[in-house]
């Protein structure tokens, strides 16, 4: 199972959105093992809490299918203080790298960057769905399904190159059934 690393902006949109009435975050976490910093939780979970995205983050800390893990270390802390980011992406940075997860999942243009520059690997929550798709963990049409449904909260070319990845995917399937 992949671990990674969510930030607060994927994490509400994976709790917001749903596909057949299952929520893209459980989706997820059937698959994954979701973690986040406690400022994260803070952002999303407490100070969420009257929001339907919140309430479903909160949900599923409890039920451990989204894990809170504390950091024990700033690897990065002299040089993440010169950057503008919130602690929710400073954190999550650093718990990407203390927890070697495969990504930080990060919808902030800023911490895609710097965490890109420290050497993470970085997704935004589309490039972590078609990554389940190559990976099959994730169905072709659940994840199209799990991109429109996500659609509003990303620029258009975003989700474009996402579903022609996805077709890509299921192209080079086809491919290897058919040899």
């Amino acid at each position: 199972m992949l671990t990674v690393v969510f930030d607060a902006g994927p994490l509400i949109t994976a709790c917001r959105f749903e596909v057949e009435g299952q929520r893209i975050v459980d989706y997820i976490a059937q698959r994954c093992y979701i973690l986040i910093t406690p400022s994260v939780e803070e952002e999303v979970a407490i100070r969420g809490a009257g929001y339907i995205d919140g309430i479903a983050a909160g949900e599923r800390i409890v039920q451990g299918d989204i894990q809170v893990i504390p950091l024990i270390t700033r690897r990065w802390a002299s040089q993440l203080a010169d950057y503008a980011l919130g602690d929710g992406e400073i954190d999550s940075i650093e718990l990407c790298a203390q927890v070697d997860a495969e990504a930080l999942v990060t919808d902030d243009y800023l911490a895609f960057v710097t965490a890109t520059r420290l050497g993470l690997k970085v997704w935004m929550l589309p490039d972590l769905i078609v990554q389940m798709v190559r990976r099959g963990d994730l169905s072709a049409s659940v994840a199209k399904a799990i991109l429109e449904a996500i659609r509003p909260r990303y620029r258009r070319g975003v989700i474009e190159q996402s579903m022609a990845q996805l077709e890509e995917v299921e192209g080079n399937a086809k491919g290897h059934r058919a040899s």
